[in-house]
């Protein structure tokens, strides 16, 4: 079935198009604690896991790590009505999701290579302190990069 709309009816969807793509680049404002919280719970499953630890204690961080994010991940819906993975937006934030997936497994190898290849345990820490930093400055800057991109295609 065919249906044609008219010039001002194809205007009021572009509209109403736009104004939902606009509501939800202005929901989509992260509490200033989200990027922290979620850097500490990456650094330091880093941190363990870089650390050379006992496979029992790995999968006990995993375990918090992942009751952690779910925890996250639901504040964060209850507060925005919305959520969007790493992956989820346009092609700007795909490249930012990718770019900082990619920095963080680069921290994380080298830091392995330095604890559990040299054995120069205390380097674990320093990885999960650079993996935690890193995971809250992109953060903020990928809501950034969201957001434009939200506004900038409707």
């Amino acid at each position: 079935m065919e249906s044609e709309l008219t010039p001002q009816e194809a205007q009021a969807a572009l509209a109403a198009v736009h104004e939902s793509r606009s509501d939800m680049a202005d929901r989509l404002i992260t509490p200033w604690w989200y990027h922290p919280v979620l850097g500490v719970l990456v650094g330091g499953l880093v941190a363990v896991a870089t650390s050379g630890v006992a496979f029992p204690i790995l999968i006990g961080v995993l375990a918090v790590y992942g009751v952690g994010l779910y925890l996250l991940v639901t504040a964060y819906r209850r507060k925005a009505r919305v959520w969007l993975s790493g992956f989820d937006g346009g092609p700007k934030s795909r490249r930012s999701a990718t770019a900082m997936l990619v920095a963080t497994l680069a921290i994380t190898i080298a830091g392995s290579v330095f604890s559990i290849g040299l054995e120069i345990r205390w380097t674990a820490l320093l990885t999960g302190l650079a993996v935690a930093a890193a995971v809250t400055v992109w953060g903020r800057h990928y809501d950034k990069v969201v957001r434009a991109e939200l506004r900038e295609a409707s």
